[in-house]
């Protein structure tokens, strides 16, 4: 009974193109499975790439401080800020994307991310 069951579901007329309907579910079937699978991988990876430009970044702009405090003594004013540091220091202006003091003995300074 179940093989002509079977059998009716996978006949098909003479020269009738397509597929059946138990193919298409399978296919379906097997998609949903996959996307199960990939989807938690991929969801967190941009926040990943995130964190870690972020982390480079900050080691970046840290390394030009130092630079710049060997060559003037002191750390950049907070008025002059991150700016000062572009043109001899960095390839662009981090101050739009981090906020950056100097502490008030000159030695020192805080760097946090906006």
């Amino acid at each position: 009974m179940i093989m002509k069951i079977g059998r009716a579901l996978h006949k098909r007329a003479k020269g009738e193109k397509g597929f059946t309907l138990i193919e298409l579910i399978v296919v379906i079937a097997v998609l949903g499975v996959l996307t199960t699978l990939v989807i938690p991988r991929v969801i967190g990876v941009k926040e990943d790439a995130e964190t870690a430009i972020d982390d480079a970044n900050e080691k970046i702009i840290r390394n030009a401080l130092e630079r710049y405090y060997a060559k003037e003594g002191e750390y950049p004013s907070d008025t002059e800020g991150l700016s000062v540091l572009e043109e001899d220091y960095l390839d662009k202006d981090y101050s739009t994307e981090w906020n950056y003091s100097r502490n008030t003995d000159k030695k020192g300074y805080s760097l946090t991310k906006n």
